[in-house]
C-alpha cells in the first residue's frame, strides 16, 4: 500500500531541472491540527488511510525559492463508505519549504509547477509521517505505519483509433465535391 504522486515525462525531466539547480536550505511547520471522533473509542481493527495534496509556490526571489505544501492524512474504519465525512480522524500539517538557487538560475513556470507537485511534497513527507504517528497514537488510534509516498509515470494518452483518421476522409471528399 501507499500514495501516489502521478507526473508525466516532461514534468519529470522540468522538476530535474529545477532540483540540480536548487538546494533544500530549511523546512519550517507553518500549522497543524488534529481531530479525531467521540467514536474512536468502539473503534477495532485497522483503519483506512486518505491522503490530499496542497502543494503551492509562495515566491521566488533572487537566489530562493519558497514552496507551501498542505498534507491532509485522515482515516476511517476499513469497512466505512469511502466518501463518509467528517473522518474519523483528521491531521492537516502545512510546511514551508525553501531552496537555494544556484547563482543565475530562475526556474520557468513549468519547472517550479513540476516541482511543487512532486518533489517539494516528498521532502516533508518523513515530517508528516513522524507527525502522523505521533498525534493518532496520543488519540489512541490504531494506525498503520503510514505508507511510502511513490512516485508513478502518468499513463500515455490513448492514441488515435482508426475511425478518428477516417475523419480526414470526409474532409477530403468535402474538398472534391466543392472543386
Amino acid at each position: 500500500m501507499g500514495f501516489t504522486i502521478s507526473q508525466g515525462k516532461d514534468e519529470v525531466q522540468a522538476a530535474h531541472r529545477f532540483q540540480v539547480s536548487a538546494e533544500l536550505k530549511d523546512v519550517q511547520l507553518l500549522d497543524c491540527s488534529a481531530s479525531s471522533s467521540e467514536s474512536t473509542a468502539q473503534l477495532k481493527g485497522q483503519l483506512r488511510l486518505g491522503l490530499n495534496m496542497e502543494p503551492a509556490v509562495l515566491n521566488i526571489s533572487e537566489g530562493e525559492a519558497r514552496f507551501s505544501v498542505c498534507i491532509t492524512v485522515f482515516g476511517d474504519p476499513a469497512d466505512a463508505p469511502a466518501d463518509k465525512e467528517p473522518h474519523l480522524f483528521q491531521v492537516v500539517c502545512r510546511y514551508a519549504l525553501v531552496y537555494e538557487l544556484r547563482a543565475g538560475y530562475t526556474p520557468s513556470q513549468q519547472e517550479l509547477d513540476a516541482f511543487k507537485d512532486g518533489n517539494a511534497i516528498f521532502h516533508c513527507w518523513p515530517y508528516t509521517r513522524e507527525l502522523v504517528q505521533n498525534l493518532t497514537m496520543r488519540m489512541g488510534l490504531p494506525i498503520p505505519p503510514m505508507p511510502f509516498l511513490r512516485l508513478a509515470p502518468k499513463p500515455e494518452p490513448k492514441r488515435a483509433s482508426p475511425k478518428r483518421q477516417a475523419k480526414s476522409d470526409t474532409a477530403t471528399r468535402t474538398e472534391n465535391a466543392v472543386n
